[in-house]
This record gives C-alpha cells, structure tokens and sequence, in this order.
C-alpha cells in the first residue's frame, strides 16, 4: 500500500484523483512520516516551479523563427498538394462529365452545376481576398 499511494502523491497534490483516492492518500499521509516528508518536499517543488518567471522572447526572434524555411515549407506544400490534387480531381470530374455518353442530360446539367457552382465560388473567393489583401488591417497582427 505504502508504495500505491507514493503514486499518487503528485496526482493528489495537483487535485486530480477521485474522492476515494483522495481519502485513502489523506488517511495514509497521517501515519507515514516518510510519505508525508515526500509530500511535503512535492509541495515545496511545486511552490518553486510555480513561481518561476519566464521572459517573452523577443519579437524579431519570433519573426525569424515564423520565416524560417521549417515553419513555411510544410505549410506552402500542403496547400499547394491541396489545391493541385483539388484543381486535378475538378478536371478529372469535367473530362468524365464531356465524355461519359452514359449520363443522362439531368445527371449532367446537374454535375455540370455543381462543377460551374464550385469554380465560380473558388474564383470569387480568391478574387475577393486578391483584392482586400493590400487593405487588410489585420495582416500584421501576430499575436
């Protein structure tokens, strides 16, 4: 038992076991003396971690660290991988809607539909943040 609730000890302290749990420590840290001094030393150690001070870092190191080729290659090969696979499956979906003699006229006004309806909001949207970009007073906000 002594060595269960050694266990527990941290997981008591930081307020995260059951009430049972929390008795059964409780009751325990009043017989053992070397559970209690344990305790105790765990208390002190989290008094000091807790009143550890850290400095921000400073900001251009945080802009470098952003521009880094780490930060921004994963990020511009994922969306380049996303609307590339997107623009392709889309051009797939059109090659099939001109040459598939088996649809029936309503399956392609209908697909037609979706493909048109799906480009012109691709389109717009781009349009609209082409054209906001330069006005955009957020842009520059990091944090």
């Amino acid at each position: 038992m002594h060595e269960d609730v050694k266990q527990l000890l941290s997981p008591f302290l930081d307020g995260e076991l059951t009430q049972a749990d929390r008795q059964r420590v409780r009751v325990h840290l009043e017989d053992c003396a070397d559970c209690r001094r344990e305790f105790e030393q765990l208390q002190e150690l989290q008094k000091l971690t807790g009143s550890l001070k850290f400095p921000d870092p400073p900001e251009d190191k945080m802009r470098e660290l952003e521009q880094q080729l780490s930060v921004q290659a994963p990020r511009r090969l994922g969306w380049g991988l996303f609307t590339g696979g997107l623009g392709t499956w889309m051009a797939y979906a059109a090659y099939l809607f001109v040459t598939n003699p088996e649809l029936a006229t309503w399956e392609k006004l209908l697909t037609g539909a979706v493909i048109i309806g799906f480009g012109l909001l691709v389109i717009s949207v781009a349009r609209q943040r082409w054209l906001e970009l330069p006005h955009d007073r957020y842009r520059g906000v990091k944090k």
